[in-house]
């Protein structure tokens, strides 16, 4: 009878052996031996043929719990045999016997000269893995251990940053947890946590299964045929997450511009036959979240009002902030997000899709559009002129709408011309009836924002009555005659906040940032020719007028007046 080292019934309990018998030859049997069966042996030794037996002689009924800890034995066999898979699907090879990482060297001949003297030293990483509830399912604990042994193996050991309901069973499996939130908080507690420790920030998923590198010459033009056909002539290189950090940072560190970008990563697609048309660094381009490198000096943090796509804004943020990113587009992974179990998937679904796109698109509205072919998935492409923000493609827009009104006005009646104006002016005062006079007084609570500019701005409008801000803008009518904002018919708002200046270097475009509190709920009135932008960070720091009371109070969004 022989043990075997993997238990193959998952509620067979840690103290339990699993072993194989064989059977004499009889006359029905085939072949020269007989047959063979499963045995349960007790820990003194006694064997058992059926579970019920075996179960009675332990006292007690045997769970899934029971077996748990042999289940996580062969979930670590299981974790290598996928890094194993991976490798050699790299190298399309067949051959049986380990397969390692090729040589760090040959991934840094890649680099020129310059960019080698960048290379930095493993331990000037914090190596960070984002996870939240599968450390208790065998499908996930084979996936932590398949990213865990990779680490390991490369030199580093990982922090897991995890939910509170999760870290207990993230430290059980022998990791690094710690408590981190939900998925942005968990990365901005990553980052924070890097900048306390002076170290480079990385970030990896929870189901990579491999990094690949591949280095070769680009396509003689764009089609499918040549560029399948360059990627694969190209040299392909198993790499190690550490390998691969140093590599990206290298890239970033060694640009000639004075403005470093802070934030480098992977291309986001499991193949990047694609990019062998084009350039193998993209520097205004989406940074995938399952892996990236955030150098220090970076300020940036992640939007916690994303619960999904956080890592598109992350990386729009760093372009704003640092004037562009690194992304290797010959650099990919070997992922399988969309099936886990845990983790993000578990909030994944058609609303939160929505309301994230949403979130996403009024920030950047240049900068993101609807992928025709998935949905609720969207394509980010940086404008050429830089406006993301939509400040001056929604100034241009306004004027072009306005143009066209007034040529059609010119084709109606002034009687419809009236009618019109009318019906208009009756709606808008319906709305705003209730708001308190525009002499009320803004005062910044002294709250400082994320964003510097932001702050500074608050600044400026502190003291000032709504009127007197609203009289310091100027935009065009429909007959291109210049006013000061009066959109509702009258300068009744409860609380806004001009972010502008002609001397500001960061934003030269007039911007307006218009809130409406009304008991309880936040509302936006778009102004002609302004884009109207929400910012958490910048509301906290204003004083409001409670349309109920008259009170001047701090309102966080959505919290009804307690005076």
């Amino acid at each position: 009878m022989a043990h075997t080292h993997c238990p193959g019934f998952p509620w067979l309990p840690d103290d339990w052996g699993q072993g194989i018998k064989s059977t004499n030859r009889t006359a029905h049997s085939r072949g020269t031996g007989g047959g063979t069966y499963t045995v349960l042996v007790s820990p003194s030794g006694k064997i058992f043929y059926h579970r019920k037996d075996a179960e009675k002689h332990d006292g007690k009924e045997w769970t899934l719990a029971a077996g748990f800890n042999g289940q996580v034995k062969l979930a670590k066999l299981q974790a290598m045999e996928a890094i194993q898979l991976a490798r050699a699907s790299i190298k399309e090879s067949s051959k049986g016997g380990q397969i390692d990482v090729d040589s760090d060297k040959d991934l840094f001949a890649v680099l020129n000269s310059t960019e080698r003297k960048f290379i930095p030293k493993k331990e000037e990483f914090h190596f960070c893995v984002v996870s939240a509830r599968r450390a208790t399912k065998i499908e996930g604990v084979r996936d932590i251990f398949m990213v865990q042994s990779q680490l390991l193996e490369a030199g580093v050991t990982p922090t897991w940053y995890v939910d509170e309901d999760s870290v207990a069973d993230y430290k059980a499996l022998g990791l690094k947890a710690v408590v981190g939130g939900k998925l942005t908080p968990s990365r901005n507690k990553a980052l924070e946590d890097a900048r306390r420790l002076n170290k480079v920030c990385v970030q990896v998923s929870d189901d990579i299964s491999a990094w690949e590198y591949r280095d070769g010459e680009k396509a003689a033009a764009r089609d499918d045929t040549l560029m399948n056909a360059a990627h694969a002539a190209a040299k392909r290189l198993i790499v190690s997450p550490v390998a691969a950090a140093s590599f990206i940072l290298a890239k970033m560190r060694g640009v000639p511009e004075d403005r470093k970008p802070k934030l480098g990563g992977v291309y986001m697609l499991g193949s990047c036959a694609r990019t062998f048309c084009g350039e193998a660094f993209a520097r205004k381009h989406f940074i995938l979240g399952d892996f990236f490198v955030v150098d220090k000096g970076s300020s940036v943090n992640f939007d916690e009002k994303l619960t999904l796509k956080e890592d598109y804004d992350f990386a729009c943020s760093h372009i704003r902030a640092h004037g562009g990113v690194m992304r290797c587009n010959r650099m990919t992974l070997n992922v399988k997000h969309y099936s886990n179990s845990g983790g993000a998937v578990t909030v994944r679904n058609n609303d939160s899709e929505k309301r994230n796109i949403q979130v996403l698109t009024g920030k950047w509205p240049n900068a993101f559009r609807a992928n025709p072919k998935r949905k609720n998935e969207v394509i980010m492409r940086w404008p050429a002129d830089d406006d993301a923000e939509g400040l001056k493609s929604s100034k241009k827009k306004g004027a072009k709408q306005a143009s066209k009104k007034s040529v059609r006005s010119k084709k109606v009646s002034d009687k419809k011309k009236t009618a019109v104006k009318k019906t208009v002016a009756k709606k808008v005062q319906k709305v705003c009836a209730d708001l308190p006079s525009g002499k009320a007084i803004l005062t910044w609570t002294g709250k400082e924002s994320k964003q510097e500019y932001i702050s500074r701005r608050c600044k400026k409008v502190n003291g000032k009555a709504v009127q007197t801000v609203i009289g310091l803008l100027k935009l065009k009518d429909s007959s291109g005659a210049e006013r000061t904002p009066d959109a509702l018919g009258n300068k009744s708002w409860l609380a806004f906040c001009v972010l502008c200046a002609a001397d500001d270097p960061d934003l030269p475009q007039v911007h307006l940032l218009l809130c409406v509190f009304q008991n309880v709920g936040f509302h936006a009135w778009v102004l002609p020719n302004f884009h109207i932008d929400f910012c958490h960070s910048c509301l906290a720091g204003l004083v409001c007028l409670c349309a109920a009371c008259g009170n001047r109070v701090v309102l966080p969004l959505q919290e009804e007046c307690k005076r």
